[in-house]
């Protein structure tokens, strides 16, 4: 030891053990585990931090004391410090299950979930098997809630007032959403996620026809929607996830007229239902403080083909989710045109159990897709941009509640032929709103 080193580690070992500090002093082993050990057991997770790290900084290092300064960097929250430590409790101890216990739960909460399970893959079935059973256990979620908009009442504000030959309109009314879903883990290094949603949007068609009628009707655009992704840790940083997504959709035409001139202008009165389908994937590498990834995928919409690339990096400055921010860069290109977005996240712990989010979407979201196609905007309405924030509120290591509110800021148009008959599609601007509330419930 450095005569520094020796002078810390004699102060401290003098002021917790009350004995007189005379300057000089020798250090052994048994006085490090009696002081760990005694502060362990009073629960003085600063101190023994302090003095269990100055001890193996300077050449004291066995299975103990790294348990017990692995425990204390757990309970300071200090997650990343505390799986350094109990890694090496491990190697000293040959997976003891509580050592093993511990450095699984911290590579838990510092989001190293591929080390987690890569680490219950090499213990010994039955501690392995009793610590990781809600890693075996499926993964339930749900989400629902309505949306709403003030589409109608900008159309009236900004609709063409000049007479002309012919007009046509869609407009947004509200939505209802409905999303249920389960991750099964197979084995430690396979998972399985499937989900199935309802999304029923109410909207108004409004024709009118110079001279021959003018018509209007409310009618809905139905889907549904199945999702898979299976996931493969390939090692403790890799990872990669498949996906896949089909959506049915039905639309209904809600106009008819007696005159045969009208309704083929108008089209026929039948229900249209198609599918549209994405496909794609990512590959992720993850560290204590940084994830990136990279996908692709392709992306079905009525009658046009997409490709989506995407890049996120998800920082966690401190090792944990205390404080967290995302980035994500979209390019969204089809046969004809190029379309950048960008997200941008920030979370972190609000109160306890609580944590809160801010997001801000830059770039038109119509016929792109997210968090690896968990969601897929199929619509040919534009989305300039979107707003929003969550709070989640982990009840405990199994339970989560989560609520989000978003705002779409998204341009409407008006089909209008002026008495030149030359077409124009006018636009302007208008919200839509949404509240989601969601549960995940890891069964165990």
């Amino acid at each position: 030891m450095t005569f520094k080193s020796l002078f810390k580690i004699c102060l401290i070992s003098s002021l917790l053990l009350h004995l007189p500090f005379t300057g000089k002093c020798g250090i052994t082993i048994n006085d490090i585990e009696s002081l760990t050990l005694r502060l362990y057991n009073e629960q003085k997770w600063d101190s023994l931090l302090m003095v269990g790290e100055n001890a193996i900084e300077n050449g004291v290092d066995y299975f103990y004391l790294r348990v017990r300064v692995g425990r204390a960097a757990f309970e300071n929250k200090r997650y990343v410090r505390a799986t350094r430590h109990l890694k090496k409790a491990v190697e000293f101890g040959g997976y003891d299950e509580y050592a093993s216990y511990l450095l699984y739960k911290s590579f838990q909460y510092s989001s190293q979930t591929n080390e987690s399970r890569l680490l219950l893959s090499k213990m010994p079935e039955q501690p392995a098997h009793a610590m990781g059973r809600s890693e075996r256990m499926p993964l339930l979620y749900l989400e629902t809630g309505p949306a709403f908009t003030n589409h109608p009442e900008q159309y009236e504000l900004n609709k063409q007032t000049d007479p002309g030959l012919y007009s046509e309109v869609y407009l947004n009314r509200n939505s209802q959403y409905l999303l249920a879903g389960i991750a099964q883990p197979i084995k430690y290094r396979f998972g399985i996620q499937a989900a199935f949603a309802r999304l029923n949007f109410n909207k108004t068609r409004m024709v009118n026809i110079n001279g021959l009628d003018t018509l209007q009707g409310n009618y809905s655009v139905s889907e549904w929607e199945a999702y898979l992704s299976p996931s493969f840790i390939i090692s403790k940083h890799f990872s990669i996830t498949p996906a896949f997504r089909i959506i049915n959709v039905r639309v209904d035409n809600p106009l008819t007229s007696n005159d045969s001139l009208v309704q083929r202008l108008i089209g026929p009165s039948v229900e249209l239902n198609y599918n549209d389908y994405a496909a794609g994937g990512e590959f992720s590498f993850s560290s204590p403080y940084v994830t990136v990834s990279a996908g692709a995928w392709f992306i079905h919409s009525g009658e046009w083909d997409f490709t989506q690339a995407s890049g996120t990096v998800f920082l966690r400055p401190f090792g944990n989710l205390n404080l967290y921010t995302s980035t994500t860069l979209n390019i969204l290109s089809s046969d004809t045109d190029s379309e950048y977005i960008l997200h941008q996240m920030i979370g972190g712990r609000i109160f306890r159990k609580l944590w809160g989010e801010a997001f801000y979407t830059w770039g038109n979201l119509a016929n792109s897709a997210e968090q690896n196609l968990q969601v897929v905007y199929n619509s040919f309405e534009k989305v300039e941009s979107r707003a929003g924030s969550r709070l989640i509120l982990n009840v405990n290591d199994y339970l989560k509640l989560s609520l989000r509110y978003q705002i779409f800021f998204r341009e409407g148009t008006e089909l209008f032929y002026g008495m030149d008959a030359v077409p124009g599609i006018y636009s302007y601007h208008y919200i839509n709103q949404s509240i989601t509330g969601g549960i995940t419930w890891n069964l165990h």
